[in-house]
């Protein structure tokens, strides 16, 4: 296999140089800081960095219900929050501060909720799992975030999915959703200009990663799993991931390109699907103009960093199979045509995953998968990642499971400015 990028196809080593704990202090609606998705680095280097991060919807578990497995929501008055982290000092003994916290609000300035809107999912259950909790047309699930230069933020949730363009009072200057999007509320901020399949996407998977030009002229919003296009587990097998190119200027797509899940060395990667078994994108960083670093991982312990290139990848905004069928139930990228995200392996995680697991475990066992869920770039050889610890619901044992930042040190060094 070629080298791409100046990156051998060897890579893959690396190595944790220290883990800190982040403060589980209190925030809205009785819940402790927890659900963490995303990082973005403000300034950094390998002793030190300031961070943007934000909450998801808020604590949620399962429970069964008539023979099903169903969600429910903990604290459905919680509000989701941005939050500025301080890293201080060398090595574990180093400490982590909350600087700031921005609750998210509606464009009326009224808090927004985590709670989902109406029609799409299966409803989410109180905590006794007794009744249904109010949908919110206005509610949000944000999971990746990215700073501007001006003190604005974009946001992307997994709700609509849509994009979020937030004020630094974390106001909603204005949203973008779907076309022919009937689930969330209008409003002067609300905009339907994302691709109409987009409203497919699977329970609990629209976008989960953001990135941004360093110019600010470009957004990439990465879905989290192939859509449910055109019906539910029709697609899952290809390994069809959605990224789209989003010009925040004009307010409406640019382009679009196929993220493929699963290693690009394997046989048939680009003729028949490599993914893994329900395989998840998770956080992304932009590393120059065309290149992103991807963070790909499933349950069963998969854990990778990926080096994509978008400079030949096919723009399938609009496309459609000569056939018929969807995008996500195209195998053969080859036969239609389609040059996905070219991806090199450049870290993988997974040899750590059991070590972090147990950290934020506190060494007990039980807690479920991991859940790597944000992703900051420090410098050329080092990486900084969160997990979503769930709030601590599924803790395992005497404690909940943390929210653990870590630092991890690349074998070589990572392409880009």
């Amino acid at each position: 296999m070629i080298a791409l990028f100046g990156v051998p196809a060897t890579a893959g080593d690396c190595r944790i140089l220290w883990t800190r704990t982040v403060p589980a202090q209190p925030l809205a609606a009785g819940v402790s800081l927890g659900g963490l998705s995303d990082l973005a680095a403000v300034v950094g280097n390998p002793g030190g960095a300031s961070l943007w991060t934000l909450t998801d919807r808020g604590p949620n578990g399962t429970l069964e219900r008539d023979g099903r497995k169903r969600r429910t929501l903990l604290a459905p008055d919680f509000v989701p929050t941005l939050l500025l982290l301080g890293v201080a000092g060398g090595g574990d003994a180093g400490t982590v501060t909350v600087e700031r916290t921005v609750p998210l609000k509606a464009a009326t300035g009224r808090p927004l909720s985590g709670r989902q809107p109406k029609g799409r999912d299966q409803p989410v259950l109180t905590a006794d799992g007794k009744a249904e909790v109010s949908s919110d047309p206005h509610g949000v699930d944000p999971e990746a975030v990215v700073p501007l230069a001006d003190g604005t933020f974009w946001i992307a949730e997994e709700y609509g999915p849509s994009l979020l363009h937030v004020g630094d009072d974390g106001r909603v200057l204005g949203r973008f959703l779907p076309r022919d999007d009937a689930a969330a509320a209008d409003g002067p901020e609300v905009v339907r200009s994302l691709p109409a399949d987009y409203a497919l996407r699977r329970e609990n998977r629209g976008f989960e990663a953001l990135a941004a030009a360093r110019d600010g002229s470009r957004l990439w919003a990465l879905l989290q799993s192939p859509l449910d296009n055109p019906a539910p587990k029709a697609a899952r097998k290809t390994g069809n991931v959605r990224l789209l190119a989003f010009d925040p200027r004009a307010g409406r797509p640019a382009a679009e390109h196929v993220y493929r899940l699963g290693d690009p060395a394997a046989e048939g990667y680009l003729t028949r699907g490599a993914a893994p078994d329900d395989g998840k994108l998770c956080a992304m960083a932009a590393l120059d103009d065309t290149t992103l670093l991807v963070l790909e991982q499933d349950d069963g312990g998969l854990a990778r960093l990926y080096v994509a290139s978008l400079s030949d990848a096919t723009d399938t905004l609009g496309w459609k199979p000569s056939g018929g069928g969807a995008l996500e139930e195209t195998a053969d990228l080859e036969a239609a045509g389609i040059t996905p995200v070219r991806k090199q392996l450049v870290a993988d995680l997974g040899p750590l995953r059991k070590k972090m697991t147990k950290q934020a475990d506190g060494g007990e066992k039980g807690g479920g998968p991991l859940k790597l869920e944000g992703l900051a770039v420090v410098d050329s050889r080092h990486v900084l990642i969160v997990n979503d610890n769930d709030f601590g619901v599924d803790g395992s044992g005497s404690r909940p499971r943390a929210s653990l930042l870590w630092m991890i040190e690349l074998d070589r060094s990572l392409p880009g400015p």
